[in-house]
């Protein structure tokens, strides 16, 4: 099987020359398809010197969904994997996904970054308590992450989700779409480190707002469409 990775980046001249390195391990089942969100620090100038992967870089920076939908564009593979360049979710989990989904059991494979989100509480910690838990009412589920950013499912299941969101929502619209459509959906454990705003953390509370919203839009548009 063969895969397309499509990794939105913005401002990260810090961790991208390790992001570059960590996905030159990966064989050549995969494309692999950085999109620069219109960064305006060094990240261009790093990704001008790459020519083993497919660069894509944006004029103006329009939002992780909005990178997303571009990258699509451009993907050739028949599965698609949707991946973070931040390297809070290391490389090496894109292996353990990708093993989990050539056993043809699941529709999608998403990424779970805990099994017990209080382990180490923390204001972050509870506003994904907060979020996850509201997701799971309106849509009748028991996911434990639905802001994990790690997925991979068939490239035309992806396409027919037919995906809106600009920002950070991206992550609540793709899983609440494909609910909707009765995919099957596992999760797998991830290994996961946190950065904080100061090490280049970008969701912010307005985004949590976006993402509170775009959860009852799909919901409820889904609901008058019957």
């Amino acid at each position: 099987m063969s895969y397309s990775i499509i990794i939105p980046i913005y401002n990260e001249e810090k961790s991208l020359s390790l992001l570059l390195k960590e996905l030159k391990i990966l064989d050549n089942d995969y494309q692999i398809i950085i999109v620069n969100d219109g960064s305006n620090d060094k990240t261009k100038n790093i990704l001008d010197n790459v020519n083993e992967f497919d660069i894509i870089n944006l004029n103006n920076n329009t939002g992780k969904g909005n990178a997303i939908r571009i990258g699509l564009d451009y993907v050739k593979k028949d599965n698609v994997i949707l991946f973070d360049g931040d390297l809070e979710i290391g490389v090496k989990n894109i292996k353990s996904i990708v093993k989990e989904f050539n056993r043809e059991e699941f529709d999608v494979i998403i990424g779970i970054r805990w099994y017990r989100i209080f382990e180490k509480i923390n204001i972050h910690r509870i506003g994904n308590y907060i979020l996850n838990t509201f997701f799971n009412l309106m849509y009748n589920s028991s996911f434990r992450d639905v802001l994990c950013c790690l997925k991979i499912m068939k490239t035309e299941t992806f396409k027919t989700l037919d995906i809106q969101s600009e920002g950070f929502n991206v992550e609540v619209e793709t899983l609440a779409k494909l609910k909707l459509k009765k995919a099957t959906i596992k999760e797998v454990l991830v290994s996961y480190s946190r950065r904080t705003i100061k090490q280049g953390k970008k969701i912010r509370m307005l985004d949590s707002l976006k993402i509170i919203k775009t959860i009852i839009k799909h919901r409820y548009n889904f609901i008058n469409q019957k």
